[in-house]
């Protein structure tokens, strides 16, 4: 066994291990979002982060109250993450997340679709054994705001419909938030 366990591959496990965590982050901050999960927004950053959103900007709670707030005017929310692409270097990392978000918005009484595509560009770095967000920068590739002129036929009442809150049916399966606390130690810290 030792023979398959060389410093290179112990190194690419490593490598492998260390790029699964940040997609990981990723997953929960945009359930964060779309859920209204507080704490799952939060934990993707670091506490000194800095996050410039384009339309908004500051650090950790800035980042986390202006999201959360967003729940009130936009009660459906999903974001797509795509293409993710991470160089490692050491304890940091130069992170491109390619997204689509879709928002239902509503306005004077009428139903809109927002859709917002860019990207994430994200330093990452690992702290304490753990990879979390240090400064966000958002792309914006294009977007668009349509008005909700039907609907599909076969989502009717009797389909489970999203909320951004705990009542959510996700919910019944999962918060999601242990996602952040594996059930080993990670190689740096003592068990």
């Amino acid at each position: 066994m030792s023979d398959v366990l060389t410093p290179d591959v112990v190194a690419r496990v490593q490598e492998l291990l260390d790029k699964e965590e940040i997609r990981q982050v990723m997953y929960a901050y945009a359930r964060g979002t779309d859920r209204c999960q507080a704490d799952l927004v939060r934990d993707a950053y670091h506490p000194d982060a800095w996050d410039d959103h384009g339309n908004f900007s500051g650090g950790r709670e800035h980042v986390v109250e202006t999201i959360m707030s967003r729940g009130a005017t936009a009660p459906v929310s999903m974001h797509h993450l795509g293409n993710v692409l991470i160089e490692l270097l050491g304890d940091t990392a130069h992170v491109e997340t390619y997204f689509v978000a879709h928002q239902v918005l509503e306005r004077d009484g009428r139903s809109f679709t927002r859709m917002r595509a860019g990207r994430y560009l994200d330093l990452f770095e690992r702290r304490d054994g753990r990879w979390r967000i240090a400064h966000r920068r958002v792309v914006d590739d294009w977007s668009r705001l349509d008005e909700v002129v039907a609907t599909a036929p076969s989502v009717t009442d009797d389909c489970a419909r999203s909320t951004r809150g705990t009542d959510d049916p996700s919910f019944a399966l999962s918060d999601f938030t242990h996602v952040f606390r594996p059930t080993t130690p990670h190689p740096q810290e003592s068990p």
